[in-house]
């Protein structure tokens, strides 16, 4: 029947019995319909951005966070940070770590915050591998805790990019005799190493 309206003019008679009721039909139901849709429609909820000088969590990368700084340019600084946790859950020192320009003997840095109640006079050691171990002095305490702020080679970048979590040790006051080691995860290490800002460029 359609090849036959088809090859003898019908096409204005299909638009005549057919196509015209079936508009007609679809504009008597729009407002009905656009009124539903509108009432289905999320008209979103405003982002608190961080304020200009204010620190915020940018990304995760397994069990590192980049921090960054909110700035005017919104050219935000950025840092990776992790928080450690000893065997039972409970804190032990957070890591704040930055890069360095190329060409010094420090590629990276690090704060590492450790309990006030951390024996100063023994360095604290973190353990790149099996074979690579190195002990750093503190340099200040505040409030929050005492800082070991250390500078990292290449080479130990390149272990920490290739391991699966670097040993932390550090001297309770109480204990000096009873060292404590504690696990800093390197997963998401490489990731969140290649978006933290180089500081002094």
């Amino acid at each position: 029947m359609l090849t036959h309206l088809l090859n003898f003019g019908g096409i204005e008679m299909i638009i005549k019995t057919i196509l015209k009721p079936v508009f007609a039909m679809a504009l008597l139901c729009a407002p009905a319909w656009a009124q539903s849709e509108s009432d289905s429609l999320s008209l979103g909820v405003p982002l608190n951005l961080p304020k200009i000088g204010e620190p915020y969590l940018a990304e995760k990368f397994g069990d590192w966070s980049l921090q960054c700084i909110r700035t005017k340019d919104a050219n935000d600084p950025c840092e990776m940070n992790q928080l450690l946790l000893n065997a039972e859950g409970q804190p032990m020192s957070e890591v704040s770590l930055f890069r360095l320009p190329q060409g010094q003997g420090a590629i990276a840095g690090a704060n590492i915050i450790v309990p006030l109640e951390t024996l100063l006079t023994t360095p604290i050691i973190i353990g790149f591998d099996e074979e690579t171990r190195k002990q750093y002095p503190y340099t200040f305490c505040n409030s929050v805790g005492c800082v070991a702020r250390i500078g990292l080679s290449e080479n130990e970048v390149t272990l920490l990019k290739k391991g699966a979590a670097a040993k932390i040790t550090v001297v309770h006051i109480s204990r000096p005799n009873q060292p404590i080691t504690f696990d800093m995860s390197l997963k998401g290490f490489t990731a969140a190493f290649n978006k933290t800002t180089v500081i002094g460029q």
